[in-house]
């Protein structure tokens, strides 16, 4: 059976919306935040995250080991912390999941700091 031009139409439309939907969302790219597998999410083993858990931080967090700011996901920052971590970024310590607080903290692999969720 061939498809009619109105189907087609509809279904460029339909990979447009779902492409555009996905920008936004931020699809191919590793989350960050308090419930995040990637980057700030608490956990209890390295399994309960994508790449690494700090289990000596508050409830744990889940990062991704870095040398610089090219492996970590975007509002994350790899910190001169553990050899290498990528931290949330932050501008207050509202920001930060409890137990945590927004700090200013040496880069690794770039100069200068960042402020990231840092443990109390």
């Amino acid at each position: 059976m061939k498809k009619s031009g109105t189907t087609h139409r509809l279904m460029a439309m339909a990979a447009t919306l779902a492409a555009a939907l996905c920008l936004l969302a931020g699809c191919g790219d590793a989350s960050v935040g308090d419930h995040s597998t990637a980057v700030g999410g608490s956990c209890d083993y390295h399994s309960d995250c994508d790449d690494f858990c700090l289990t000596d931080w508050p409830g744990g967090m889940c990062t991704i080991l870095c040398d610089d700011d090219s492996a970590c996901p975007r509002d994350s920052a790899c910190i001169d912390k553990e050899h290498g971590v990528c931290l949330m970024e932050c501008s207050a310590d509202r920001d930060c999941p409890g137990g945590y607080e927004c700090d200013d903290e040496d880069r690794r692999g770039h100069p200068g700091k960042r402020d990231v969720c840092v443990e109390d």
